[in-house]
C-alpha cells in the first residue's frame, strides 16, 4: 500500500489569521483550490473567521495522487482541508451545474475514508464536511442523510457558501 501524508503534499498548506477570505477552485482546470483574500474574486465558499484563529488550508485534489488499489485510476478526492484548533473540515467546492450535491458528497466520503487509512491515529474533536456549489446557493439536504453520512464517516455534513468559523 503506498504511504499518503494529507499534510506534507507537494502543493504544501496556506495558513491564515484573517477574518475573512474565501476559497476557490477554477472550473474545468487541473489546478488546485487556493485561498482568496480579495473580496473582488469569486469564492467558491466564503470563509468568516471572526475570532481570527489561525487556520491552515490544504488542498487535496490535483495535489495529491491516491490510485486505487491495483490500478492505475485516481481516487476521487475532494477539493481541500481546513484544519484549526483541534477541528478538521474537509471541502468540496463547485460552480458546476452538472455535478449534484450527491456527487460532491461521495467525492468527500471517499476522501475521508482515504484520510482514516492513511492517518489512522489522528484524532479530531470536531470533524465537519461541507460542499459549496455556487450554482445552487439554497441546496439543501435532508437531515436523514446528514445523520447517516455522520453514521458511515464520524463528520457532520452540510451544504453552505459561506462557513462561520467557531
Amino acid at each position: 500500500m503506498q504511504q499518503i501524508d494529507f499534510f506534507s503534499s507537494d502543493c504544501g498548506f496556506e495558513e491564515t489569521k484573517s477574518d475573512k477570505f474565501g476559497i476557490h477552485d477554477e472550473l474545468d482546470n487541473n489546478r488546485k483550490a487556493y485561498l482568496i483574500f480579495d473580496s473582488q474574486k469569486v469564492w467558491t465558499l466564503e470563509v468568516l473567521n471572526s475570532e481570527k484563529k489561525s487556520i491552515e488550508f490544504y488542498p487535496i485534489d490535483n495535489c495529491i495522487e491516491i490510485y486505487k488499489e491495483n490500478s492505475k485510476n485516481k481516487e476521487s478526492t475532494c477539493d481541500g482541508m481546513l484544519k484549526f484548533d483541534n477541528h478538521l473540515i474537509f471541502i468540496e467546492l463547485t460552480e458546476s451545474s452538472h455535478k449534484s450535491v450527491e456527487e460532491c458528497i461521495s467525492q468527500i466520503k471517499s476522501t475521508i475514508c482515504l484520510f482514516k487509512r492513511y492517518h489512522p491515529d489522528l484524532v479530531f474533536a470536531k470533524k465537519n464536511a461541507v460542499v459549496s456549489k455556487l450554482t445552487r446557493r439554497t441546496s439543501t439536504i435532508i437531515h436523514e442523510r446528514c445523520l447517516d453520512f455522520r453514521e458511515e464517516t464520524g463528520f457532520g455534513l452540510s451544504v453552505k457558501t459561506v462557513l462561520k468559523i467557531k
